[in-house]
């Protein structure tokens, strides 16, 4: 359901900035104080727009004072609007945030604004949209005219900075009239429509992504013995048993969903072992990794009941059958991941020297989003944002 627009903007007003992310917000946007956009410095228009995320981030969290976790979550969406492609392809129907790969470097390409010019129909909506905005506010009797103003500014600095992103990311260096309009449907899509769940995804993905647990992890490897009894378990025997329930999740990783419990104890097994400092876990160690293994998944939500027995275990892969549309936003996601592991670990070779530790990732994500899914319908894209949260979690304890 929608949020409405009298809640949510009596919400930003009644939410201020946190004391400690004042002084973060401008030295994140310092560097930015010498290009000009729009009569002013494009940091204020930064600051306006990040400040807008995280002041909506802690109203959806029903707080009323923005911390850490709010700004950091700001900036991500910062991040996904410069490094990224398409973003603003967004669909009140279907109005999820779509975790894509980086295409460019977020920093350089927020300087190439300084080459957009804002057109005469871009601005003339923009001015026509804040007029209403202010009208509605006063109308509604929401806030005093100070704070009224405010919000009209910073959602003023929003349209103009996305228009401006949106012109560039084609290659345009001047706004038209339908830049405004995809700026103005984010916003309103960001305000009224898109979960705390979506934007924690988001942070979520590039911080699993970043984990030194992660790339330590792909560097524990898995005895001759210790795969041997993976090969002949009974979870790989129920996913032989029950192939026709793993559908192909992930076309550019058929082994994800294919072998998506032993995939996800072998994945973490190799996260136990760095806990442990151990580069390999022998055949001997099988019982007590698979046991810790199990114990994991617990933690995230997934009961041992669910891995009890093959009927449970057939629900379980039952829920793997992906929504429509699904494949793609999965194979844009392990994009995003692995292209952000490459960077996190300094090796461009990441990948290759492990072809297959981001399958088990992924299995983990497929196995903990079908998991902890509490209804019969097929999986979707926010089982997936709920398994990478969740993920998440279990790095960070």
């Amino acid at each position: 359901m929608p949020r409405t627009p009298v809640d949510v903007y009596r919400g930003l007003i009644q939410t201020r900035l946190g004391d400690e992310i004042k002084n973060s917000i401008s030295r994140f946007v310092a560097p930015f104080s010498v290009i000009r956009f729009i009569d002013e410095p494009l940091s204020a228009h930064l600051s306006r727009f990040i400040s807008l995320i995280s002041r909506l981030t802690a109203y959806l969290d029903a707080r009323y004072v923005a911390g850490r976790d709010d700004l950091t979550i700001a900036i991500d969406v910062l991040d996904q609007f410069t490094s990224t492609s398409k973003w603003w392809i967004l669909d009140r129907r279907s109005p999820g945030l779509v975790l894509r790969p980086r295409v460019r470097n977020p920093r350089e390409f927020l300087q190439e604004t300084r080459m957009v010019t804002l057109g005469g129909a871009t601005q003339s909506r923009i001015v026509n949209a804040v007029e209403k905005l202010l009208a509605f506010l006063v109308e509604q009797k929401i806030g005093d005219s100070s704070v009224q103003r405010l919000l009209s500014k910073s959602l003023e600095s929003s349209w103009y900075l996305l228009s401006a992103l949106i012109c560039r990311n084609e290659g345009r260096t001047s706004t038209g009239e339908h830049d405004f309009e995809r700026a103005y449907d984010t916003i309103r899509i960001l305000l009224f429509y898109t979960t705390l769940d979506d934007l924690r995804a988001l942070v979520a993905s590039r911080e699993i992504a970043t984990s030194p647990t992660i790339i330590k992890a792909a560097s524990v490897s898995l005895a001759p013995g210790f795969e041997r009894n993976i090969t002949h378990s009974v979870a790989a025997y129920l996913e032989t048993q029950h192939e026709e329930y793993l559908a192909k999740v992930s076309p550019s990783k058929p082994s994800a969903s294919r072998n998506v419990l032993t995939n996800a104890l072998r994945f973490l097994t190799q996260l136990q072992g760095v806990e442990r400092e151990k580069d390999r876990v022998e055949e001997d160690e099988y019982e007590e990794f698979i046991l810790g293994s199990i114990q994991q998944l617990e933690q995230i939500g997934i009961s041992a009941d669910n891995l009890s027995d093959e009927g449970s275990v057939t629900e379980l892969f039952k829920k793997l059958r992906p929504a429509d549309g699904l494949n793609e936003r999965i194979d844009l996601l392990v994009r995003r991941i692995e292209r952000i592991m490459i960077d996190a670990s300094g090796n461009r070779d990441f990948l290759l020297q492990n072809s297959r530790f981001t399958a088990r990732l992924l299995s983990l994500l497929l196995l903990v989003a079908a998991g902890t899914k509490t209804d019969s319908g097929n999986l979707s894209d926010s089982d997936i944002k709920r398994g990478l949260i969740l993920v998440h979690n279990l790095l960070s304890d």
